[in-house]
């Protein structure tokens, strides 16, 4: 009786970076598309001490994805090779080995980003589906808070609604994040009666 082998493949994470003027591009390709992949990347870079200014994800024709950051340190430190070996790591053991998100920020004290309240009385949010768009549109205003982006992306992550895009410009000590959004369910843009009351709750309960 002919024994039929099947081939396990080893689940893939490559990370790699280019070097800019004030900026790195973080590249970041998966084997497979998962949501939360923008929520685990910032909770990683969060606890390294780095700002995502601008997120893009690209999937291949295979199945593979690759997701671009431009990113920032807080205190302006390069990207170091033992860095970048360190953060594959423990992205790894979030996509691959069932480390939830909560579990790694406990792990390295970070826990209390998990119920953080921010309290900015300005903070302003739109919600929008543009005729001429398969997705759904959100624009953040508010002060510039290390971490926030971790928060929000944890908020879409436990509605179920994946990020496609997303850019970040600051000033004056304010900043505008702006996503394009679509449910995972179905990758249809985000019901306005359902999905906007309830992701409008959910951020505003921390901002």
């Amino acid at each position: 009786m002919a024994q039929v082998i099947q081939e396990i493949k080893k689940p893939i994470l490559h990370i790699s970076c280019v070097p800019r003027k004030d900026t790195t591009l973080l590249k970041i390709s998966l084997s497979q598309d998962d949501l939360g992949i923008l929520y685990r990347v910032t909770s990683v870079l969060f606890h390294h001490r780095w700002d995502i200014l601008e997120a893009v994800a690209e999937t291949a024709s295979d199945g593979h994805v690759q997701d671009l950051f431009v990113i920032r340190s807080w205190d302006g430190a390069e990207m170091t090779e033992s860095l970048l070996s360190q953060i594959r790591s423990d992205l790894y053991s979030l996509f691959y080995e069932g480390k939830s998100v909560a579990m790694y920020l406990r792990e390295n004290a970070k826990e209390e980003i998990l119920v953080r309240k921010i309290g900015d009385s300005e903070a302003s949010l739109k919600l929008y589906n543009p005729i001429s768009s398969d997705f759904t549109v959100m624009d953040l205003r508010m002060k510039d808070t290390p971490g926030i982006l971790f928060q929000i992306t944890e908020a879409l992550y436990h509605l179920g609604i994946d990020i496609i895009s997303f850019t970040a410009n600051s000033f004056d000590g304010k900043i505008r994040d702006s996503f394009l959004l679509r449910t995972s369910l179905t990758g249809e843009k985000l019901d306005e009666k359902l999905m906007f009351p309830m992701l409008r709750a959910k951020l505003e309960s921390f901002l």
